[in-house]
């Protein structure tokens, strides 16, 4: 006949580890909710006051221009000549501002800047190019967000691949 012998410390220890591991799970527990409450709050959260509008970037414009080419009743205020245009002629590549501030994406005015999409660390790359410079064939942003012309044109024509180089992305 065998006799097992009850070992008080064993049982002891194996409560003792049990109920450790209930705990930590009741901590991982509460933990993981408590992330997902916050989660749920902040991405469900409105703002109280009055929304921004959302201002989409013009192309070749700069980042912190932005408030500049929001239209006003469908009208564009040039930005340093004060002029007042339709805001249908703002990139329609004909230079109607004395400042050129209204083609900030095409090569219409001689003395215009292009602000190019991404700006590179690498100094080789221009954060911006004169407007000369846009859709000449040639990369000069780190992006080659100014040669916007060139990569259209190459996506309706597949087979024009040799004539072209798109300009890949070097930021």
């Amino acid at each position: 006949m065998l006799v097992f012998k009850y070992d008080k410390q064993v049982f002891l220890f194996t409560i003792r580890r049990r109920r450790l591991c209930v705990a930590t799970l009741i901590v991982c527990g509460i933990f993981i909710s408590y992330q997902f409450l916050i989660h749920y709050f902040l991405s469900n959260q409105r703002p109280k006051s009055r929304p921004e509008p959302e201002l989409a970037r013009i192309r070749g414009s700069h980042v912190q221009e932005g408030l500049f080419y929001a239209p006003v009743n469908g009208k564009f205020t040039c930005i340093k000549s004060g002029e007042v245009i339709s805001f249908q002629q703002v990139n329609d590549n004909y230079c109607d501002c004395a400042d050129s501030s209204d083609e900030p994406g095409t090569n219409a005015c001689p003395d215009g800047l292009f602000h190019c999409g991404i700006i590179s660390a690498n100094p080789k790359y221009p954060k911006m190019v004169p407007s000369s410079k846009v859709n000449d064939g040639i990369c000069d942003c780190c992006d080659g967000s100014e040669e916007y012309e060139v990569q259209h044109l190459l996506g309706q024509l597949h087979q024009s691949n040799d004539l072209f180089a798109v300009c890949p992305n070097k930021c």
